[in-house]
């Protein structure tokens, strides 16, 4: 109990590690292309793949921080081929527990830390992903007029 609680607190700090190394890898390049584009209407142009780059840029992320997890379950001696400790690693790491294949009772608790990293990690995520758009869309005229047009009231007569 012990070992696999050691071993998947110091993978957990790995995978804070890849996610936190990610982020600021993302917010160097946002605001790499913010102040490049010189004006706000550059960036408005760059916003759908700015957006995209930052979703495959965090995915990628995730499915590094899967390999971690399926280099521990080979290290541990759980699978004897990367792939299916791959596979088993993903869906611990998604939380969809198939239980199509089950770790030995030693370490099966490192499948449930990982479920646990993996949701907090594609929290993680979620959350920068909503605030780089915000920071998009706050950057983008053409939103923002849309948005203001919106926001006018609109003037009925109901004589």
């Amino acid at each position: 109990m012990v070992m696999p609680l050691l071993l998947g607190c110091v993978t957990v700090i790995i995978s804070m590690g890849i996610q936190i190394f990610a982020i600021v890898l993302i917010l160097e390049y946002l605001f790499k292309i913010v102040s490049s584009a010189g004006s706000h209407a550059g960036v408005k142009r760059k916003t759908t793949y700015v957006i995209s780059v930052i979703m495959t840029m965090l995915f990628i992320g995730h499915l590094i921080q899967v390999a971690i997890w399926a280099l521990l379950f080979m290290f541990v001696g759980e699978f004897d081929n990367y792939l299916t400790a791959y596979y088993h690693s993903m869906v611990n790491f998604a939380s969809l527990g198939y239980g199509d294949i089950v770790m030995n009772e030693q370490w099966r608790l490192l499948g449930a830390i990982e479920s646990s990293i993996g949701v907090l990690m594609f929290g993680v995520s979620a959350g920068a992903m909503l605030s780089i758009m915000n920071f998009m869309l706050a950057h983008d005229d053409h939103f923002k007029d849309h948005y203001a047009k919106f926001q006018e009231p609109t003037h009925h007569n109901h004589e």
